[in-house]
């Protein structure tokens, strides 16, 4: 019976189809709307199998195409068909249809719990292709790169949320994450922060500035209101802790309780020399305790005046009040050698007062910093990190079109394109005094385009608008050749790494390709507004310098005087001739306490030529300057064509029969030419006078140091150990000789 009815029912659904399409004119996608919908529900496979051999033509006349394959998708994932969802993915995409992430992230989490790591992962990094800023899809690559222990690429992806979703929250939950995967490489930095009331939600984005420089932080943070007793106690926490960057941040109303409360002028005054005292004599104590650099934060209202409109009239205002005591700490703290004031007020600017500070939490848990102030506070910290770790970029590589000048010079000409007085125009000039102003604190600038030096020469010579001209430009490659080999070049006739380079081009093409082949290059991504050149470059935090050294002030000219030199090398017959011809002079003294801030910068920058990369800050090389069981050397160097600076030095701590040299290390800019063969001859020549019977050398293989390697088998060291990575080289003074070469003339200085 039941048969019977079933196959009546069957005749009926066939005639009742054939009506319906033979009557009205839509039925075809209708019924199959309604078949697609049964099958959906009851067996989504069989759907899938109609349509994935169907065309994209085919699939047009489909209604509503996408609901029904986002739909389809979600069926096949939820009875277990993981590889027909993942069929249907990529079908998709070569119909060109777009799918919802959702369906991307419920693909990817069955295969997750279904074991299939790798199909996860490659399913979560397709929608990251069409939505890099999916923040769901990163966090299940974040947990899949977790799973199989890709420790480096999972402190990444952190990295990555934590810039699309910039709150405390969302950095707090990545800097947890990081201490479950644990340490991915990267230099080692400790940074440790005093404070009078909670800064502990800088910390997090704080971490995340520092991994995105290369760097893998460890902190330290006083207990809450307790930074003068971790100063004075010796065995405090925070001296444990050693760390390399001390910042301090005092609330002007803890140091001054009553400043809202209208104070008077004697008032202001009193309190002014006490904030003075008060901050003075703690960083004297913890100078004292510390070898790292201390930022100590600028002290800021928290709230406009009392005395509304008429503050800056009065003489008991403010705002000016605020001004002079933070002059005073200026003064006070720019006397002290590894010292600085951070400006805090033009970082809360920057953030924007309102939304830089939190009234609510500075009330309810002595939080003073909003999200938009943490984020703008640790980006600019970095300004002071980067240089302790010798981070510090040497040179700026500049595209031409588009980027020092609006237009393109072979199309438009000299004349054509946009450079002068007045917009566009004069958005180019502005971003060109940027670039001019950074070579006035050393860093040197270059040029990489695709163009005609034809057509670029005259506006690098002749134009009246530009800034820069062609003496700025240490070197040049304008040609039609890839960039990425064009830079390579300019890092190697500059004698500097790839990591010392900054690339700026507005096209991003040409961006994406030196990011792929040249990953140690720091490639900015420009803005398209002109208008926005110059805050892009000024906001990099990557050619800060502790100090400016007269060798800084001296480097654009010195590699237009190495052009020279190269010139004549070329022209001489033998290296010997061209050595003689250079009428080299070295000057070897005793380093002295205004020697500090360049072996500061030396010890923190030099990587090829340097036998063991001991990182020295300021306080330990004072130490080392005065210190009567060291000897440290100065090397300068000049020539016929200019003075090269100081350009070497080197450490040696002595001992009653043995000298044992702890550092020594050369600018790149003066290898070849056998300088450091006179700063050890004189190294070799103190300690022969005073009998010493071993000289002993070290040397720490790294990644660059490779130019070091036979620096002591070379000049006589005979290899006496190599313990954990450190070889020792020995020389006997009494019996060894160490020449100078015959082309340099030495004067020397001992005292």
């Amino acid at each position: 019976m039941k048969r019977t009815a079933e196959d009546g029912l069957g005749k009926w659904i066939g005639a009742a189809e054939v009506a319906l399409l033979e009557s009205v004119e839509e039925a075809t996608a209708e019924r199959f709307a309604g078949l697609a919908a049964g099958l959906l529900r009851h067996c989504p496979q069989k759907l899938w199998d109609l349509l994935r051999e169907a065309s994209k033509g085919e699939l047009d006349e489909v209604p509503a195409l996408e609901n029904l394959l986002e739909r389809l998708a979600e069926s096949l994932v939820g009875v277990g068909r993981l590889a027909e969802a993942g069929d249907l993915l990529r079908a998709a995409r070569h119909w060109e249809v777009g799918l919802a992430g959702s369906v991307y992230r419920q693909l990817a989490q069955a295969q997750m719990l279904s074991g299939e790591t790798a199909r996860a992962e490659e399913t979560v990094r397709e929608l990251l292709k069409r939505d890099p800023a999916d923040l769901d899809a990163l966090r299940l690559l974040y947990r899949l790169l977790g799973r199989t222990g890709r420790t480096a690429e999972a402190h990444d992806v952190l990295s990555r949320l934590v810039e699309l979703d910039p709150t405390a929250a969302t950095a707090a939950w990545a800097f947890r994450e990081r201490a479950k995967l644990g340490e991915a490489g990267g230099r080692p930095v400790r940074i440790a922060l005093l404070s009078s009331y909670v800064l502990d939600p800088l910390i997090p984005f704080l971490d995340v500035e520092c991994r995105r420089a290369g760097l893998s932080p460890a902190f330290y943070v006083t207990p809450f209101n307790q930074y003068t007793q971790e100063v004075l106690d010796p065995s405090s926490g925070l001296h444990s802790f050693s760390p390399e960057i001390v910042f301090v941040a005092l609330e002007l109303e803890d140091l001054f309780p009553g400043i809202r409360r209208m104070p008077s002028v004697d008032e202001l005054a009193r309190s002014r020399d006490e904030i003075r005292g008060t901050v003075t004599a703690l960083i004297r104590e913890l100078h004292a305790r510390c070898p790292g650099l201390i930022v100590v934060h600028e002290l800021a209202l928290t709230g406009p005046s009392p005395h509304g409109i008429l503050d800056n009239r009065r003489g008991d205002g403010l705002s000016r009040w605020v001004e002079n005591v933070n002059r005073d700490l200026a003064d006070e703290l720019g006397s002290q050698p590894h010292t600085f004031l951070l400006p805090l007020r033009e970082v809360l600017a920057r953030a924007g007062t309102e939304r830089g500070q939190s009234r609510k939490l500075r009330y309810m848990a002595r939080m003073r910093h909003g999200d938009a102030a943490l984020r703008e506070l640790a980006r600019y910290s970095m300004r002071y990190v980067k240089p302790v770790k010798g981070l510090t970029r040497k040179c700026v590589v500049v595209d031409l079109d588009g980027t020092l000048w609006g237009g393109v010079v072979g199309e438009v000409g000299a004349d054509g394109i946009q450079l002068g007085p007045t917009a566009p125009g004069i958005e180019f000039v502005d971003f060109q005094e940027a670039l001019l102003n950074l070579t006035k604190r050393g860093i040197l600038l270059a040029i990489c385009s695709k163009n005609n030096m034809d057509d670029v020469m005259p506006v690098l010579r002749e134009h009246k608008h530009m800034v820069l001209r062609e003496e700025h430009f240490s070197a040049r490659r304008i040609n039609w050749r890839n960039k990425a080999e064009n830079l390579a070049e300019i890092a190697d006739e500059l004698n500097i790494g790839l990591d010392s380079l900054v690339f700026l081009d507005d096209n991003p093409v040409e961006r994406e390709l030196i990011r792929r082949l040249l990953p140690d290059v720091l490639t900015v991504e420009l803005p398209r507004d002109a208008s926005q050149l110059r805050a892009t470059l000024e906001n990099l935090t990557d050619f800060e310098q502790l100090a400016v050294t007269k060798e800084d002030e001296l480097r654009v000219g010195q590699y237009e005087a190495n052009r020279l030199r190269q010139a004549l090398k070329r022209s001489s017959g033998r290296l010997d001739e061209y050595l003689h011809s250079l009428e080299m002079r070295a000057d070897i003294a005793r380093a002295r306490a205004s020697h500090v801030a360049r072996l500061v910068q030396m010890f923190n920058k030099t990587n090829q030529f340097n036998t063991t990369t001991r990182r020295y800050q300021t306080q330990a090389m004072a130490q080392f300057v005065a210190s009567p069981d060291h000897r440290v050397y100065v090397l300068e160097v000049a020539d016929r064509f200019g003075e090269h600076g100081i350009v070497g030095a080197a450490i040696v701590r002595e001992e009653r029969k043995t000298w044992h040299i702890d550092s020594f290390l050369l600018s790149c800019r003066v290898m070849g030419l056998s300088v450091e063969t006179v700063l050890l001859k004189q190294i070799y020549d103190a300690a022969r006078v005073r009998a010493i019977g071993r000289l002993v050398g070290e040397f720490v293989p790294t990644v660059k140091n490779g130019p070091t390697a036979d620096f002591y088998r070379r000049h006589g060291f005979r290899l006496d150990g190599d313990v954990r990575g450190t070889q020792t080289w020995i020389l006997d003074p009494r019996v060894d000789r160490i020449e100078d070469p015959a082309w340099i003339a030495v004067t020397v200085t001992e005292e």
